[in-house]
């Protein structure tokens, strides 16, 4: 699986000068885990989801975290490479690409770059995530401030939107796992304003730390998303 990553690498980022340090970073990660007790070889993992469960653990032990901001993300780059390659190889994994993720990658208007920040974008990973953290900085709803266990959720769902809105960081929200649920099933929503929408049909909402007083700050950039998420998915 090392060399199929590495050759991946070589194939589809031309701008890449040595894929080998990426393809060993991932055994590096590997061996990290494994002196923290988590005997795993990431090589043999085929669902990029898993890769990202495997990330956010790596990156709760303090001390990798502070490896990665140190090394330039060297390892946090070599993780979202692998998620992308799991993603977008239909012959290494066994399914199918999706209809969404095949559109990316045959759309000849767009860079190689451009196709890794789109599908990196579903699962609110890459650049996407960073300028996220970079404009909420916290949980947008809670002022948590730890990156490490925020999710960058989009407002409008990927699958509905366009290129260009799947990048957007002001398509995005940044949340504690919780609350990027409840946003995620249209439990929760916002208004123009930015005052927390609480559907009916969530019941003992306080337990959750939730409160009709609860208000966001948006930007006008916002305001599109939020309106497709307060028609389409939010439930009354």
């Amino acid at each position: 699986m090392k060399e199929l990553f590495e050759s991946w690498i070589i194939e589809s980022k031309k701008n890449i000068t040595r894929p080998d340090k990426y393809s060993s970073t991932i055994r590096t990660i590997s061996n990290h885990l494994y002196s923290k007790g988590v005997d795993l070889d990431i090589y043999s993992i085929r669902e990029a989801d898993e890769v990202i469960k495997i990330k956010q653990h790596y990156f709760s032990f303090d001390e990798f975290y502070s490896k990665n901001v140190t090394g330039n993300r060297m390892y946090s780059r070599s993780l979202d490479l692998y998620i992308e390659f799991l993603d977008s190889s239909p012959l290494i994994i066994s399914k199918n690409l999706s209809p969404e993720i095949e559109d990316v990658l045959n759309n000849n208007s767009l860079t190689e770059t451009e196709k890794q920040s789109i599908i990196l974008s579903r699962r609110g990973q890459g650049k996407y995530r960073n300028n996220l953290i970079k404009i909420w900085g916290r949980c947008s709803i809670s002022g948590f401030t730890d990156s490490r266990l925020l999710v960058a959720s989009h407002i409008k769902p990927w699958n509905r939107s366009d290129n260009t809105e799947r990048i957007d960081p002001f398509n995005g929200l940044l949340l504690i796992p919780t609350y990027d649920k409840l946003f995620d099933l249209g439990l929760i929503s916002f208004s123009e304003k930015g005052e927390i929408l609480i559907s009916e049909q969530l019941t003992n909402y306080h337990l959750l730390s939730l409160s009709h007083n609860i208000r966001i700050t948006i930007a006008p950039d916002h305001l599109k998303y939020l309106d497709f998420h307060n028609k389409i998915i939010f439930k009354r």
